[in-house]
């Protein structure tokens, strides 16, 4: 349901462009990043199944981080204090989690009860290439503009338990 842009309407004030995938190997760590609390992860799958949706993830959620804005390495000092803004900007009740693992783990939060247009716009304020939003096992990962809210690139994934076993649908 396209409205003649290209343009496929998510809700009231956000939209999904037409285009194309963001750098491969950006979105190749995103697909591949584990996601949750350090107790209850999970990983995007393109098959359903698997076990049951994580605690966290109830009706309407979502993960966002101030770490490591646009996927580039920034310092540590300047990570913690971009994180500590980002609790204090939550209006949500949240979780705290954990996106990836090595070098690439870094804090997030998990929100619940938040709406998608919230986390992209949470994701946008700290310069964050993407954010997932979610309802129960059914994930997005919406890859944000480089400034405004107006359009962002959405894959619709499931979530599968880190228990669980792989799936080579991706």
């Amino acid at each position: 349901m396209d409205g003649g842009d290209g343009r496929v309407p998510l809700e009231r004030g956000v939209s999904v462009p037409g285009g194309g995938l963001p750098d491969p190997a950006l979105r190749a760590a995103f697909l591949a990043a584990r996601y949750g609390t350090a107790g209850s992860g999970a990983f995007l799958d393109r098959e359903r199944g698997g076990g049951p949706a994580p605690d966290w993830a109830g009706r309407g959620w979502g993960v966002v981080t101030a770490w490591n804005p646009a996927g580039q390495p920034r310092g540590r000092a300047a990570n913690e204090a971009a994180q500590r803004r980002l609790r204090a900007a939550s209006r949500w009740a949240f979780r705290e989690g954990v996106n990836g693992e090595g070098e690439w783990q870094e804090p997030s939060l998990i929100l619940g009860g938040v709406r998608l247009r919230d986390v992209v716009a949470l994701g946008v304020a700290f310069g964050q290439a993407a954010v997932l939003w979610g309802a129960g096992q059914r994930v997005a990962l919406v890859w944000l503009p480089a400034s405004g809210v107006e359009a962002a690139r959405v894959e619709r994934w499931w979530l599968r338990p880190a228990t669980a076993p792989v799936t080579d649908a991706r």
